[in-house]
């Protein structure tokens, strides 16, 4: 009975480290690009770029590991996204009409590999709060990078809606 577990443990072992050096790296935390006309409240009511890198790196934790921003080095492969743009309309009552858009780009040792747009529409959320659905929205937007690093295709359109 010993020996199995101590197999197992040594193979974990061996297998643990080659895991750790596969996965990319995320820069953290996610910057809403210079000049990006962003209503003020969303940005710090909300937090949008706060509870967005949250999301996308507890999406992204079995696939990457978060990286202090900005990196030193761009070994390895490296994933770097953006907010590009958030739209907010309407209140708790007639519901909200929100647009969420990301860009996101990939690099493997220093050089772009691929790229994305993501863009996340939404209409609902009545009896709710603007920033919950925003907030519900980019994690539903986590999900969509997700799906794109599985096939990292140049220029690809993610998301739903815009």
């Amino acid at each position: 009975m010993r020996y199995p577990l101590l197999l197992t443990a040594l193979l974990a072992a061996g297998l643990l480290p080659a895991h750790a050096r596969d996965l990319m790296r995320l820069e953290v935390p996610v910057p809403v690009v210079a000049g990006a006309d962003i209503d003020a409240e969303l940005l710090e009511r909300c937090n949008i770029d706060g509870n967005f890198t949250q999301a996308l790196v507890r999406e992204l934790r079995k696939v990457a590991e978060p990286a202090q921003a900005p990196l030193a080095d761009m070994r390895g492969r490296v994933l770097r996204v953006e907010i590009i743009d958030a739209l907010w309309s309407g209140n708790w009552f007639i519901e909200h009409t929100q647009t969420l858009r990301v860009r996101g780009a990939l690099y493997e040792d220093g050089v772009r590999v691929s790229g994305f747009n993501g863009v996340m529409q939404g209409h609902g959320g009545g009896l709710t709060s603007g920033c919950f659905q925003m907030n519900a929205n980019f994690r539903a937007l986590t999900w969509h990078i997700k799906r794109w690093l599985r096939n990292p295709v140049d220029g690809a359109r993610i998301g739903q809606g815009g």
